[in-house]
């Protein structure tokens, strides 16, 4: 089989049934043998995985948010297949890192042309979570969590939680143990980078690139109403440089926490942990150009 096209019905509260209808007639008219597999929360990495392993397709494009392409991380990376993502999710910070901003159908019609593509790092956590993009302790993660709790979806329910949680964030203790040295530090949120943008486009990581070999913590000390203002102008202008920032690049890190933190990955809350051990794997995840 050539094209496994993965649709994730409920992801960023987009109804996605004209997507679905303009994506058959697409593949219909390529010629392409193709199967779409529609995720429902139950099961879903095991079903790809299945599918993968069945139908051997040459090409699995993810059409959702980041979470729904995190999720299927492992049995790509393990089956050295090439993927292509169409972000249709709430924030999709990975569709500003890899400018992927034409309209889904585009994208999709630019994935089944391409035989071009990239190799990306990914990121292991405690040995069993994956991070390709953003993953954070403290105001972020905080964020995320009380998102996911929240009836509503889109980004008006994001930036109202953002205003919350940013304008008055609590500070923690940490320790970082990387290949180079050993750091001790205090913020208000730690960042772990593969990445460089959220889905806000604001601009984290100045310094690393999704297939450069590294990650990078970044530190953010602190943060105040004027903070959040140089933030937003960052999105316009990645030279405005916000200050309280630290970034330790590195290879591998053990993060120790005073107090249990939660953790999100790629928009999605794992759960609370004291200790975090990092480890890249490079060059990992084939990404259609």
């Amino acid at each position: 089989m050539e094209i496994l096209l993965v649709i994730n019905p409920v992801s960023g509260n987009k109804n996605k049934d004209g997507f679905t209808d303009s994506a058959k007639l697409i593949l219909s008219k390529s010629g392409l043998d193709y199967h779409i597999f529609k995720t429902t929360g139950k099961n879903d990495c095991e079903q790809l995985e299945g599918l993968i392993a069945s139908k051997s397709p040459k090409k699995v494009i993810i059409a959702g948010g980041d979470g729904t392409l995190n999720m299927f991380l492992k049995p790509l990376m393990e089956n050295k297949t090439k993927v292509g993502f169409i972000p249709m999710g709430s924030a999709n910070g990975m569709a500003e890192e890899l400018n992927l901003v034409d309209y889904p159908k585009r994208l999709l019609q630019k994935f089944l042309d391409s035989d071009d593509f990239q190799k990306l790092d990914l990121l292991q956590v405690n040995g069993s979570h994956l991070l390709l993009h953003l993953g954070d302790l403290g105001a972020n993660a905080n964020l995320v969590a009380n998102y996911e709790k929240d009836g509503g979806r889109g980004m008006f329910t994001y930036a109202k939680h953002f205003w919350s949680e940013f304008k008055n964030p609590k500070s923690f203790e940490f320790e970082i143990v990387t290949d180079q040295m050993e750091y001790e530090r205090k913020g208000v949120m730690l960042a772990i980078c593969n990445g460089r943008k959220y889905g806000t486009g604001i601009p984290l990581n100045t310094i690393g690139k999704i297939d450069d070999g590294f990650f990078e913590l970044v530190i953010v000390k602190g943060m105040d109403f004027s903070d959040l203002i140089k933030a937003t102008l960052s999105k316009f202008d990645e030279d405005y440089q916000t200050e309280n920032l630290e970034t330790i690049q590195a290879k591998s890190a053990t993060i120790r926490l005073k107090e249990s933190r939660i953790l999100q990955i790629d928009g999605e809350v794992i759960d609370e942990f004291k200790e975090l051990h990092i480890k890249l794997i490079p060059k990992a995840l084939h990404f259609i150009k």
